[in-house]
This record gives C-alpha cells, sequence and structure tokens, in this order.
C-alpha cells in the first residue's frame, strides 16, 4: 500500500504542475482576449471599423479558460462547497460521506471527457470553423477534452487518496467538527 500512497502522491505534485502551467496559459489567453475585446470596442465606436471574429475568438478563450481551469479549482479546493448536511454529522461519517462527491464527479465527468475525444477529432479532421470569419472552432473542443479528461483524473486521485486515509483509520485535520 506504500507504494501505492507514494504513486498517489507523485501522481498529484505532476497533475498540480500540469495544472498550474494551464491555469497560466489561461490567464495569457485571457489576458490577449481582453486586449481583442478592448481593441473590438475602441475600433466600433471611435474608427467605425471593429475587430473582425472577435465574438467567435471570445467562444474558444471561454471553452479554453472554464474548461482548462476545472482541475485545478478542485484540486486546490477552491470550489463552492455547501456542507449543511455534513457539518452536523460525526467526524467519522463526515470523512466517508466526503468520498461520494469525488466517485460521483468522476462517474459524470469520465463519459463527458471519453466522448469529448471523438468530438474534438472530428472537428479537427473537418477543420471545423465559425460561420462568420472562418476562425476555427477545434481549439475550444480540444480544451473540453483536455480539461475533462484533467477533471476526471483529479476526481479519482483525490477519491483513491482519501480512500486510503479512511481506510488507515486517519481523519484529516478539519474533520474533527461534530
Amino acid at each position: 500500500m506504500t507504494k501505492l500512497t507514494s504513486f498517489l502522491l507523485s501522481l498529484e505534485k505532476v497533475l498540480a504542475r500540469i495544472n498550474a502551467s494551464l491555469v497560466m496559459v489561461c490567464g495569457v489567453v485571457l489576458f490577449f482576449f481582453m486586449f481583442t475585446v478592448v481593441s473590438d470596442v475602441t475600433g466600433r465606436y471611435l474608427f467605425l471599423k471593429p475587430v473582425p471574429g472577435t465574438l467567435e475568438v471570445g467562444e474558444s478563450v471561454l471553452a479554453l479558460v472554464v474548461f482548462l481551469g476545472w482541475a485545478a479549482v478542485l484540486a486546490r479546493g477552491d470550489h463552492i462547497r455547501v456542507s449543511i448536511l455534513l457539518d452536523s454529522l460525526p467526524p467519522r461519517w463526515h470523512a466517508w460521506l466526503e468520498l461520494l462527491p469525488l466517485a460521483v464527479g468522476f462517474a459524470l465527468i469520465f463519459p463527458i471527457a471519453w466522448y469529448g475525444l471523438s468530438f474534438a477529432l472530428e472537428s479537427y479532421k473537418f477543420k471545423e470553423t465559425g460561420l462568420t470569419y472562418g476562425i476555427p472552432l477545434y481549439p475550444g473542443k480540444i480544451a473540453l477534452f483536455i480539461g475533462c479528461t484533467l477533471f476526471a483524473i483529479q476526481f479519482f486521485v483525490m477519491f483513491l487518496g482519501r480512500l486510503f486515509i479512511r481506510l488507515a483509520g486517519k481523519i484529516p485535520a478539519g474533520s474533527e467538527k461534530g
């Protein structure tokens, strides 16, 4: 069990690096998109010449930012938690019931990632573009696949890590409420 635990810890470190890199990429892409939107609005109202394709680029940028950031948000625990029921339970129940959302999250996201691969590959194969300016749509669909895959892996790794903690009889700090 120690080899598996050390493997999970090293996998979490690798995932943390990947997530941090993707969040940085999302930040840079979002910065350039904001510059494009400001240029579009300025061009539209001052020079009567908007930047063509800003809306289409925005669709792909939003897909990149949303999907590629999911795993990082889950890993850091920055997501919204409603814990009214869990806070009223004894610590042992609380510790075991925390596994449920991780298992359900994995069960819901994994099929999306699986089908997202064929969705992205088909879009790339046909070089799918927007109707107005011919801006490629497949980067957003590839981001859906990559983001959902990393999200599913993050759910699975967190589930296994917390399951091993529960099986070892250790309740993590912060679960002593109740």
